[in-house]
């Protein structure tokens, strides 16, 4: 992650502008930041039925088949929450809310819920600080902007991947670019959590747990999955149109998936850049956004997660609202 950055006054015109004209109801949007986006738009048909999502540069490719979110009835627990995470980009740097520069995910975003307004653990830190606090739903560690992990540069707090192994479920982390287990080869350890928890237990689960992104299988997920592209196809080191291929290629198999489809799975977009993040929530139950519900992020994400799965809650998750019943998800 870079420098941090505040929301800019262009950020609450578009929102302003967004509120205005969908009430909060539907999807709407160009770019700026540290990384540009390709211009782009997507189509759908009024029956709801996405066609196709076409880039500037020409190229076209499948969108959605059906909707992702349908208004389906909200499940009491999921069987699978599958996190993608990206880097670097707030609203403004992916056209504004509901990611009108990337035709994959706007196209998405049309149909489901996501908050203008959803904050980081901490804006003064970079990586690694918050997606440790993210997964721990707190500060409380060691792990400070991007450090290495190792004995100063650590966590022991309890967190959902240990959760989710104490429940009996399964924990994986997906590593692009890794061939070995608990590995950052490839990659980078400051975007992968399960690293820097030296709890005896967590240690003794990363190479269990944390596996090159070749074994993600959406058909066989596993109860929590935590993606973790390259640094290029996160959106650290490339730009919108590369993250949007990206995600196009590794989130739609799991939307097609018959676990999708049945309900099964609650699905996120996840960012790390400052304030106001790009988000995003899947599921067949899903609310259209924008939504504007206050006090939305880190912790109110790690208290979805749990709630989605059936597990208790950790630290500040605890006090967070519920983005579950905002989002109906």
């Amino acid at each position: 992650m870079t420098a941090r950055r505040t929301a800019t006054a262009r950020f609450v015109a578009l929102v302003a502008t967004l509120a205005a004209t969908a009430g909060l109801a539907a999807c709407g949007g160009g770019s700026s930041g540290r990384k540009a986006g390709t211009a782009a738009h997507a189509s759908t048909t009024t029956s709801g039925r996405a066609t196709t999502s076409t880039a500037s540069n020409g190229a076209s490719r499948s969108s959605t088949a059906t909707t992702p979110c349908r208004a389906a009835a909200r499940p009491a627990r999921y069987s699978h929450v599958v996190v993608f995470t990206f880097e670097n980009r707030t609203w403004s740097a992916v056209g504004g809310p509901g990611f009108p520069a990337m035709p994959y995910l706007h196209s998405l975003a049309a149909h489901c819920p996501y908050f203008v307004d959803w904050t980081e653990s901490d804006t003064s830190q970079d990586s690694a600080t918050q997606y440790v606090s993210q997964w721990q739903g707190s500060t409380d560690h060691t792990v400070r902007n991007d450090c290495s992990p190792g004995p100063s540069c650590d966590s022991t707090a309890p967190n959902i991947a240990r959760q989710v192994r104490d429940a009996g479920g399964t924990a994986r982390s997906y590593v692009e670019g890794a061939t070995k287990p608990c590995s950052a080869d490839g990659n980078a350890a400051k975007h992968i959590p399960a690293l820097y928890f030296s709890d005896r237990q967590d240690a003794s689960a990363c190479t269990t747990e944390v596996r090159p992104l070749t074994q993600l299988d959406p058909n066989h997920l596993p109860t929590f999955a935590f993606i973790t592209p390259s640094l290029c196809n996160d959106g650290h080191d490339c730009g919108n149109d590369v993250v949007d291929r990206w995600a196009a290629a590794h989130i739609q198999p799991v939307l097609d998936s018959a676990s999708y489809r049945a309900g099964q799975v609650l699905v996120e977009v996840w960012y790390d850049e400052d304030h106001p993040v790009s988000n995003l929530y899947l599921a067949p139950s899903g609310r259209p956004g924008p939504l504007a519900t206050p006090g939305m992020g880190y912790a109110a994400t790690l208290r979805a997660w749990e709630s989605a799965l059936g597990l208790p809650c950790l630290a500040h998750a605890c006090s967070a609202p519920d983005l579950r019943a905002a989002a109906g998800v």
